[in-house]
């Protein structure tokens, strides 16, 4: 689990938790849309060189997170999900790994690497 999407469109909760990420070993790309994400994971597509795992935050401009992981799901079923929201999700994304903001630097590594665990399985 070293290369992470992150997908947040408060751009210093985004550059703040990217650095921290960063310092931490993972190699992060964020952005600050669904359709850069969707762009980024395209283009991860022709190199092979997909993010080991994507976090997305809910609530954002245009398409909504939850509406994300359904159009990730849908081309990148392999790669998992965490959710991020300062509000409670919906049922729809129930059965991925959920923060609530804010939250400790320390429970997104341990989810991060929880979802590996499971993925290695």
């Amino acid at each position: 689990m070293n290369h992470i999407l992150l997908v947040d469109d408060d751009i210093n909760f985004r550059r703040t938790l990217a650095i921290q990420l960063e310092f931490e070993g993972f190699d992060v790309t964020g952005c600050n849309t669904v359709k850069e994400a969707l762009s980024v994971l395209q283009r991860s597509s022709v190199n092979l060189n997909f993010p080991d795992v994507v976090i997305t935050d809910l609530r954002m401009p245009e398409i909504a997170g939850d509406e994300f992981i359904i159009l990730l799901k849908e081309q990148y079923p392999s790669i998992p999900v965490i959710v991020m929201s300062a509000f409670e999700p919906p049922n729809s994304v129930s059965n991925y790994p959920y923060l609530k903001k804010p939250f400790k630097l320390t429970q997104m590594i341990e989810t991060i690497y929880q979802v590996g665990e499971r993925e290695a399985y």
